[in-house]
């Protein structure tokens, strides 16, 4: 599967490795593409979204490496899986940073983005 970054997904990483110093967040997020690449849909499927048939998103935790922590207080990562067998990265945030947690409305926009190409 080809993956692609969306704009929110690069603004998020930016912020992250600059605000927080996280510089290992773009070695957090390489571990998990692999998956992606090789079709492996990993993470919690969300519900409660209007998607075309055969789409879905999903929600990844990732490890925070540059705070020596795990999965259950690292990233979590959001991704549109499309139906053209491709898969974009929407957002990333930290399950710390509270501001940061986009909702559901949020999340909803992000994928209209995507489904504008």
């Amino acid at each position: 599967m080809v993956v692609k970054w969306g704009k929110k997904m690069s603004e998020d990483v930016r912020f992250y490795v600059r605000k927080k110093k996280f510089k290992k967040i773009l070695d957090d997020i390489a571990s998990v593409l692999p998956d992606l690449e090789a079709g492996n849909l990993i993470g919690d499927k969300l519900a409660g979204f209007n998607l075309p048939k055969g789409s879905a998103l999903y929600k990844v935790r990732i490890a925070k490496t540059s705070a020596n922590v795990g999965k259950s207080n690292g990233f979590r990562l959001i991704y549109y899986l499309a139906i053209e067998e491709k898969i974009y990265l929407l957002t990333i945030y930290s399950k710390k940073d509270d501001e940061r947690i986009p909702n559901d409305a949020q999340i909803a926009m992000l994928v209209g983005n995507v489904l504008e190409f």
